[in-house]
């Protein structure tokens, strides 16, 4: 991660670069990132999702080399795979949670998807990124949190 705590960059392989949010994220608000590196040569892409357990609490010699299969199978934490064709770079992430514990993205602001479901939303959680595979540089963007004619999730 840069010194502004903005770009988080693997250095060597195709895993072991799990990263959270520095705070808690609120239900609807769109954490955004920038794919600014991609590798050839490897299989898959970006992990994405949450967790309710406490960043500044994981010892991060702790956390396994992958966010899935390994740390989703443990309580507290969900992700899933970006679909590979998504993971260009340039391209804009948008991922949130909502008030039913399900998990949506878009992609440079194309129609909301729904990723998965499941996250337990009575806990704080913080943003979950593994940067794996063609996926080698990110930025992380301001994050949007709004309600209104075009808000992202459905009701």
């Amino acid at each position: 991660m840069d010194l502004a705590q903005k770009t988080v960059k693997r250095q060597a392989s195709f895993c072991n670069a799990i990263t959270f949010s520095n705070r808690p994220i609120a239900l609807y608000e769109q954490v955004r990132l920038k794919i600014t590196k991609k590798q050839c040569c490897w299989s898959g892409a970006l992990r994405l999702g949450f967790t309710s357990k406490d960043p500044s609490r994981i010892n991060p010699d702790n956390l396994p080399k992958y966010a899935c299969p390994d740390l989703v199978s443990q309580s507290g934490f969900w992700a899933k795979a970006l679909p590979e064709e998504f993971a260009n770079e340039g391209n804009v992430i948008a991922f949130w949670v909502d008030k039913k514990g399900r998990v949506f993205y878009r992609i440079n602001e194309s129609s909301p998807m729904l990723f998965f479901s499941g996250v337990r939303i009575a806990e704080p959680l913080w943003a979950l990124i593994d940067v794996y595979g063609l996926t080698r540089g990110v930025q992380l963007l301001v994050s949007k949190s709004f309600c209104g004619s075009d808000h992202p999730c459905v009701q």
